[in-house]
């Protein structure tokens, strides 16, 4: 006989990590018996969502992630006493929502309880705790990275056809490369490099800690548990560390704009113009060699003002989407739990957004473009070369070589020698 996973044979205390009934172990190996099994759910009318949508949940995400401190299915349910939603009695009665909640959620009012606690963004109905606001922004988030990633992949198979053509072409002799001097220009200052690697930092630390916690069991998850019991606290503790210092590292970054001279020159030569609507046309139609030239860009083009200004964007959306669940007591408090789970949908598709955009936008311009390739170095040096220059910022190097030329004092011609004597 087989019952909550127990076998007669193999009964073990409920402190015993062994044990199905387990803190770590109830929801999965316990109650997922019959609340995951269609068979079951259908024939006794049991919400065949449940056990899904918690183990989706941040504290069923925490349980598979080897957190044995996170609430489990017993901590609102109970273990002997468990009774239907309608029941009065019932610890998740909507009357009782407050208490239970308030057992691990000190603070716990009335809006804390306005949402589904076993919520789905899947589906688009109503019943069984789908919700329908879930699935819309979950949707439009999908179509939203499809079409910007895809646009994406689409502008660099253009962009690399037509860059290895033309190097194929001044191999075969048929295009003449330009010689240009072997000469550095400043691209990007010591404070800005500086700047960029904190943010290089806290954000690939974000990522990593981040889908640790969505992806519990995959394999580089999996290696990182086993290397560490505590690799679940050390997750939590890094990923908000790494939060504090993107944000700190955005204020940094607004101070260093608007109260030195750099920052300024940088904020007016980052900010968007209509040339950055038209020249994406002009590369298109240089691409697919319906134009014999492509436009010359100046120091920042379309693709780095694409690429800040999603930067600026992402960083406030995730900060803002970040804190609510970072305080997570005081948020339901004021926006109810429903407003959580807006809040968690937005952070985990904006954080696969930002993740895939930087891998295959800027990854692509720094690594593997092959005018660049295998790597710009700017991000290390400051400098680019006068080559890199005039293939990427040609407009740039007019008006550097310009400034140059007017800083660079003229030789002074020698005097003339005296005319000879005339004769007497």
């Amino acid at each position: 006989m087989r019952t909550c996973g127990l076998a007669w044979a193999n009964i073990r205390k409920h402190t015993d990590p062994l044990s199905p009934v387990h803190k770590s172990n109830l929801a999965q190996q316990a109650c997922a018996n019959c609340h995951a099994s269609l068979k079951l759910t259908k024939k006794y009318g049991i919400a065949s969502h449940t056990f899904q949508t918690f183990a989706d949940s941040y504290h069923g995400l925490a349980v598979r992630g080897g957190s044995v401190e996170v609430v489990n299915c017993a901590s609102c349910h109970s273990s002997h006493a468990i009774k239907t939603q309608t029941d009065p009695t019932s610890t998740v009665h909507k009357s009782n929502l407050v208490q239970t909640c308030g057992q691990c959620h000190p603070g716990a009012n009335m809006r804390f309880t306005i949402g589904s606690v076993h919520v789905s963004s899947e589906t688009a109905g109503g019943k069984d705790g789908n919700s329908p606001i879930l699935y819309i922004i979950s949707s439009l988030y999908v179509v939203l990275i499809v079409l910007v990633v895809g646009g994406m992949l689409f502008h660099h198979a253009l962009d690399f056809l037509k860059k290895i053509r033309r190097k194929l072409a001044i191999q075969k002799g048929l295009i003449e490369e330009e010689h240009v001097a072997h000469r550095l220009y400043l691209r990007m200052t010591g404070h800005e490099r500086l700047q960029h690697a904190v943010l290089v930092i806290s954000f690939v630390l974000l990522v990593v800690t981040g889908f640790m916690l969505r992806y519990p069991e995959a394999w580089w998850v999996v290696a990182l548990r086993n290397a560490s019991a505590r690799a679940f606290e050390w997750r939590s503790l890094s990923h908000r560390l790494a939060g504090v210092v993107l944000l700190a590292a955005g204020v940094w970054h607004l101070g260093y704009l608007a109260f030195t001279a750099p920052g300024r020159v940088l904020f007016r030569d980052l900010w968007p113009g209509w040339r950055d609507l038209t020249d994406p046309i002009g590369v298109l139609k240089y691409n697919l060699g319906l134009a014999p030239t492509k436009p010359a860009f100046p120091r920042f083009s379309y693709i780095e003002k694409a690429e800040y200004w999603a930067l600026v964007w992402g960083t406030v959306l995730m900060g803002i989407t970040g804190v609510i669940l970072w305080f997570d007591n005081t948020a339901m408090g004021l926006f109810s739990k429903l407003g959580f789970d807006i809040s968690r949908t937005i952070h985990f598709y904006e954080a696969i957004l930002a993740t895939l955009a930087i891998i295959v936008w800027h990854f692509y311009f720094v690594i593997f473009n092959p005018d660049v390739y295998p790597m710009n170095l700017s991000w290390l040096t400051g400098r680019m070369s006068e080559k890199e220059m005039l293939e990427e910022h040609p407009l740039e190097l007019v008006r550097l070589k310009g400034e140059a030329a007017a800083t660079t004092p003229k030789p002074v011609a020698p005097p003339e020698p005296p005319a000879p004597p005339g004769p007497p």
